[in-house]
């Protein structure tokens, strides 16, 4: 037996088809963290003390481990824009920019990811816990939350830690106006840090100094 297929019902599936075929994509948009480094003059003044230290490569949360911008509208559930994207990945960004913040403050004299030839006296960990857009129902808000651990290298001795857990009102409600209050947040906690860092330094080398080794001055 054969079926007869109205003409109108052609129509509206070549209309349905044209629609799936010919609908434009919107475009993807690509998003940078980035600030430009100002260290006190008083800091820059002190000069670095005669120390190196290791920036380890940042570990991120599971659920921001993705190109996608994340963004939530509560605390039990997370969604991902489509073509709002991290044009490099998060947690590398951070890293990079963490140790672009170190290098400028001069805290030490040599900050780097990697030492072959010799050890370092610190190494610095880095774990990225959020990074987001929260939309509260009367405003946007970008959310930034790191652990940063300082270890002593020779005896593996945690000698800071810290949780910076930021957040911070966006103007626009656009992924463009969150991803720069992220790096507003970013800049402010490596302020934080490196002041904190500074104070963790001087402690331990005083320590270091009490045990009859010699402490590494400015």
């Amino acid at each position: 037996m054969k079926f007869f297929t109205p003409p109108f019902a052609i129509v509206i599936g070549a209309l349905l088809l044209s629609g799936c075929f010919f609908g434009r994509v919107p475009d993807s948009k690509y998003y940078m963290l980035d600030y430009v480094p100002a260290p006190p003059t008083e800091r820059l003044k002190q000069g670095p003390y005669h120390l190196v230290l290791k920036v380890r490569d940042p570990t991120i949360a599971e659920a921001y481990r993705r190109t996608q911008i994340v963004y939530r509208q509560s605390a039990y559930q997370m969604q991902f824009y489509s073509f709002h994207l991290w044009a490099v990945d998060p947690d590398r960004m951070i890293g990079d920019l963490l140790i672009k913040h170190l290098r400028a403050a001069r805290l030490f004299d040599n900050v780097t990811r990697s030492v072959e030839s010799y050890s370092p006296d610190y190494q610095l960990t880095c774990d990225v816990q959020a990074i987001e857009e929260y939309d509260g129902q009367d405003a946007w808000y970008a959310h930034l939350a790191i652990e940063y651990q300082l270890i002593e290298e020779e005896s593996g001795k945690v000698v800071w830690k810290k949780l910076f857990d930021l957040r911070k009102a966006v103007g626009q409600q656009q992924p463009v106006y969150v991803v720069r209050e992220l790096s507003a947040l970013l800049e402010t906690m490596h302020d934080r840090l490196t002041q904190e860092l500074e104070v963790a330094i001087e402690e331990s080398e005083e320590d270091t100094t009490d045990t009859g080794s010699s402490p590494a001055a400015h």
